[in-house]
């Protein structure tokens, strides 16, 4: 896709969602968008969630998903941007060897247990010399964050933060770039591109987001958005601060890898 024809992502993101989570996900869905004109259809989305994430990298394409929660294949059902939907777990994906040309799988390898046995079954899913990509976190997380930036300065301590926050973020696997690479590479995969992104400034205002969101979960309560209106929208004083990070989302002190993979012949 024309770098020229790209939505602005970060401005959607930052209407919609609160502050942490828009931040990560203009960035992943700007990386999407530069690289999506390689996926070959049919496409899988594994973790497919309620849909919203397809919904804006794939407007036209012949896309399925599987996801273990109902709730949200029944929100990703309404939004009729899937040709298909499944509710499975990606350990043992519904469809047929080879069913497909391109796989993809975003912000999800991370909190997946059994890792090893889901990449198989995407593995056999995914057609000879077809695309995989990724994104994932990597062991980078953890001492990137602000919180714990500032309990390591002030008492030593910034890993009692980093582990509260990857519990609460289900995080099971957060290996290094490598660790990453080899597992592809064990289920069949060569890696053919890996693109580090989220770098340090980036991850401690993200950081910062979960708690600057706290007002708006109240709003997200009463009344099912985020935002009560665009000029009511608290994450607008951040969109020319973010804007660099967004418009050029590579960054070698990234500590999330995207991730492109080729199935061998």
């Amino acid at each position: 896709m024309s770098m020229t024809t790209m939505p602005d992502l970060l401005h959607a993101y930052l209407s919609e969602l609160p502050l942490h989570r828009a931040i990560i996900r203009a960035i992943e869905a700007r990386l999407y968008r530069m690289y999506v004109g390689y996926l070959q259809e049919p496409v899988l989305d594994v973790g497919s969630g309620d849909g919203s994430f397809a919904q804006v990298i794939f407007s036209h394409a012949e896309v399925y998903g599987i996801d273990p929660l109902t709730k949200d294949t029944r929100e990703a059902f309404e939004r009729g941007c899937y040709r298909g939907l499944s509710v499975a777990n990606g350990s043992a994906i519904p469809h047929s060897d080879h069913a497909f040309a391109s796989v993809f799988c975003n912000c999800v390898l991370e909190h997946v247990v059994p890792l090893r046995e889901t990449l198989a079954e995407i593995a056999r899913v995914t057609a000879p010399g077809g695309l995989f990509i990724a994104t994932v976190v990597t062991d980078r997380h953890s001492d990137s964050l602000l919180g714990y930036a500032i309990l390591q300065r002030l008492f030593g301590q910034g890993k009692i933060y980093s582990d509260f926050l990857n519990n609460m973020a289900n995080h099971h696997n957060l290996l290094s770039r490598e660790g990453w690479v080899a597992e592809m590479e064990r289920v069949g995969f060569e890696v053919i591109e890996r693109i580090p992104y989220m770098g340090l400034r980036t991850m401690k205002v993200f950081d910062f987001g979960h708690y600057y969101a706290l007002p708006s979960l109240l709003t997200y309560k009463l009344t099912g958005r985020w935002h009560l209106s665009t000029k009511l929208n608290i994450n607008r004083v951040w969109e020319q601060f973010l804007r660099e990070s967004y418009e050029n989302p590579i960054a070698e002190d990234g500590t999330c890898l995207f991730m492109i993979c080729r199935k061998r012949k």
